[in-house]
């Protein structure tokens, strides 16, 4: 059991090329390991993993309801960058995801041990 900290930080649409996947890979491996999810946060086009049915073709997977399970098994929390939705969403994404301001996301990011960005 690995007692490493760990923030994961998703900058990539599910769409813009394959980090989000890899992002999504990497913290099921690190859940898996022991380690402690502190939280996934979704910045800039990061923010539209939060959307469900978000192709933009028969090759891309929708990552959403994988984010969503990996957070209910690993009780992770997924954090929204509230500036990004709100350039981005008319109302606020779905279910499962919490916006939250940059200062939630420092505040964070000095608890834990690593900080890892796709």
């Amino acid at each position: 059991q690995c007692n490493v900290k760990i923030l994961v930080i998703v900058n990539e649409s599910p769409w813009g090329g394959s980090l989000g996947l890899t992002a999504l890979r990497m913290a099921r491996a690190l859940a898996a390991s022991g380690s402690l999810l502190a939280g996934i946060y979704f910045r800039n086009d990061g923010v539209y993993h939060a959307i469900q049915g978000q192709r933009s073709d028969s090759g891309t997977p929708d990552l959403h309801d994988a984010w969503l399970d990996l957070a209910r098994r690993n009780d992770v929390p997924l954090l929204l960058c509230s500036s990004a939705v709100q350039r981005r969403f008319p109302a606020s994404p779905g279910r499962g995801f919490r916006e939250t301001g940059l200062a939630e996301a420092l505040a964070l990011a000095a608890d834990c041990d690593r900080v890892v960005t796709f």
